[in-house]
């Protein structure tokens, strides 16, 4: 009752009122009924009494009902009232709930596309340090070429030097050639007119020894031509030696550069392709309970010519079982793995190492 005042107090007093007034409107017709004097009444026959009028029971019970059945209806209202009110609520809560539900899943949505552009930045700025490296190798293969190109040049005008002097040698030995045959001729013809002027006897003697002399320096120019060609034929052989040495030492220097070129390449080429594949199996890893930072886990992956994961398996691996599972689990799920630029590099079987990251 205090609650449905609380409630409507208004309708509460209009009740309790209307009660009241039924209630002293049958006192007084009591009290005027009772009181009425009875002599009064016999004396005086042709005097008119005023009575009051009465309530019947019925408009009472009447009254009575329609309060209750106002009660009643009342207290059905309230208890609608307070229904709906209780639907209304667990309304609000479950589209609370809803709503709060969809905030964590925006949250999470949210972390994932910053997880992923971190880890597109990060493989973004690996093929960067990629190509920058490939571009320092073809940078320092210019310079090679260019030094080869400046021994080269060098070389050939050292070979245009040696030629000048070899020809200036030749030319020096020809002259001294000469003079010493001009000389001999000239000590030969004062040699003959001092045999003039001797006796007949020193005459055949002279011509013996001419004879003799004239045989020496036949031998001797034998001698100097066999001499000379010699050392042509050393020369010649010594220039082809010097010759097929530089080609073989350029060509050596050439495939040096070529095979560093390559290396250079590759391990460009290598190295982005052991990011991609580490980006993209970090992007997959999802942190299992009680790991740690430091734990690193080395595996062996099986992968077909497109990349798909055929197998992975662990050889190494400082975490626990959990640890294991989740790194096994994320290579599965970066399947197909990513593929290098170069296929001449590719293998089924490669070795991975996990490196775990907060």
């Amino acid at each position: 009752m205090f609650r449905w005042f609380t409630r409507m107090p208004l309708s509460i007093l209009l009740a309790i009122a209307l009660h009241l007034l039924i209630i002293l409107a049958i006192f007084i017709s009591f009290k005027m009924n009772a009181f009425s004097p009875a002599s009064e009444a016999s004396n005086t026959p042709t005097e008119q009494t005023i009575q009051a009028q009465s309530v019947p029971q019925s408009a009472i019970d009447q009254q009575l009902n329609r309060l209750k059945s106002a009660d009643v209806q009342r207290d059905q209202t309230l208890k609608q009232q307070k229904s709906e009110a209780e639907k209304a609520q667990a309304a609000a809560e479950q589209a609370a709930a809803a709503r709060r539900a969809e905030q964590a899943r925006l949250q999470q949505l949210e972390a994932m596309r910053e997880a992923k552009q971190q880890a597109t930045a990060a493989q973004e700025q690996q093929l960067k340090a990629a190509q920058e490296a490939q571009k320092q190798a073809q940078k320092t293969l210019d310079a090679q070429q260019k030094a080869l190109e400046k021994i080269q040049q060098e070389t050939a005008q050292a070979d245009a030097q040696k030629q000048a002097a070899q020809a200036e040698v030749a030319k020096e030995k020809s002259a001294a050639a000469a003079a010493k045959q001009a000389a001999a001729k000239a000590a030969q013809v004062s040699k003959q007119a001092a045999e003039k002027a001797s006796a007949e006897k020193a005459a055949a003697d002279k011509a013996a020894q001419a004879q003799a002399a004239k045989e020496a320096a036949a031998v001797a120019a034998k001698e100097a031509t066999r001499e000379k060609s010699a050392k042509e034929a050393a020369d010649k052989a010594a220039k082809a030696a010097a010759v097929k040495a530089r080609q073989s030492q350029e060509s050596a220097l050439q495939n040096q550069l070529q095979n560093e070129l390559r290396q250079s390449q590759s391990k460009g080429v290598m190295d982005a392709y052991a990011a991609a594949i580490k980006n993209k199996v970090q992007a997959q890893w999802y942190k299992p309970p009680g790991w740690e930072p430091q734990w690193q886990c080395n595996v062996r992956i099986s992968q077909a010519s497109d990349g798909t994961v055929i197998n992975v398996k662990v050889l190494q691996c400082d975490g626990d079982q959990l640890f294991q599972r989740s790194v096994q689990q994320a290579i599965e799920r970066a399947s197909p793995l990513p593929l290098p630029s170069d296929m001449s590099l590719f293998q089924s079987s490669i070795n991975f190492t996990f490196q775990a990251k907060p």
